[in-house]
């Protein structure tokens, strides 16, 4: 994962191609990359010219009318998406509602709670249960 640093917070879009003006490189203590940009300046009609898995790091060129490589996944959820390649879409974990994984996990940190849920989202299902519980008793 690459976290950006910019003086103006913008969303981007899985695919989105962007120009980046970059101002420093560094690798944080858990081991991701944090760039600090001047400039992002989205590049309307730009097509990917490639795309990274999450899971291995392979990059392979953009398919002919750009979009994912032959059998190759995106994988969308609120707050991330990812790409994976065929190799990895069987053995890369990722919580099955929030899209964290051991390479990305939620802020402030979590632990698998099941094969494919982490602890953040777990515990946020449960609150969810509980409160309809509460709600239905009264």
């Amino acid at each position: 994962m690459i976290t950006l640093n910019m003086k103006e917070p913008r969303e981007f879009k899985a695919g989105e191609v962007v120009h980046l003006r970059i101002l420093d490189i560094t690798m944080t203590s858990l081991g991701r990359w944090r760039l600090t940009v001047e400039d992002v300046t989205p590049l309307p009609g730009a097509e990917p010219t490639g795309y990274a898995c999450t899971g291995c790091g392979s990059v392979e060129p953009a398919a002919e009318d750009g979009g994912l490589p032959k059998k190759w996944v995106e994988k969308e959820f609120p707050d991330r998406s990812f790409f994976l390649c065929p190799e990895c879409q069987e053995d890369f974990a990722y919580c099955r509602v929030c899209g964290c994984s051991n390479e990305d996990p939620c802020e402030g940190g979590c632990y698998w709670v099941e094969e494919d849920l982490c602890s953040q989202c777990a515990v946020k299902e449960a609150k969810k249960i509980v409160d309809k519980r509460r709600a239905n008793k009264q």
